[in-house]
């Protein structure tokens, strides 16, 4: 049984559109890609009021006060992520995602992580300042800038300092 799709009939014929018109460029722009920008919603962070996404696609989104600001941010993320997956890709020997594709959400391994258990948890709850049983997934390729911007990043890299005397502020 076919799972019926989410997406309104505006944003399936926007697939559609992109994926067909992908035939005819080569390009892979973020212009290629259909998108999408929606409010977030009563008591959101005004800062925040919108995300802009690739529709078909778990990530990257976009956050911004205005419609604008989230497409720009959407910009900024495409462009810092898309070398990453194209890199990942080429590795895997696949093709970047046609627009309008839908691209599956995968999880990078976590063997490395998995062999401590008991450093795992003491690291989301004392380090990321997760409860215990937290639904936390870190992987071999978590980064700290996962779990917050820049200024909640700074909170992690001090108590890092303090538990285990290690800076991890800059790489060696």
């Amino acid at each position: 049984m076919r799972r019926k799709s989410t997406y309104a009939l505006r944003e399936r014929a926007l697939i559609w559109s992109k994926w067909l018109g992908s035939a005819f460029t080569d390009g892979r722009r973020l212009e290629d890609y259909p998108t999408h920008i929606r409010p977030n919603g009563e008591g959101s962070d005004p800062e925040q009021a919108y995300s802009a996404q690739i529709l078909n696609w778990p990530g990257p989104v976009g956050l911004g006060g205005t419609p604008e600001d989230a497409m720009a941010s959407l910009g900024r993320a495409w462009r810092e992520s898309l070398e990453g997956i194209r890199t990942y890709r080429l590795s895997q020997q696949e093709e970047m995602p046609r627009p309008g594709s839908k691209v599956p959400l995968r999880f990078a391994p976590s063997v490395r992580v998995a062999l401590d258990p008991e450093l795992l948890n003491e690291f989301i709850e004392k380090v990321l300042g997760f409860p215990p049983g937290a639904p936390v997934f870190i992987s071999d390729g978590s980064r700290l800038s996962d779990f917050g911007d820049d200024e909640h990043e700074r909170q992690p890299l001090r108590r890092i300092q303090d538990l285990y005397g290690l800076d991890v502020s800059a790489p060696p």
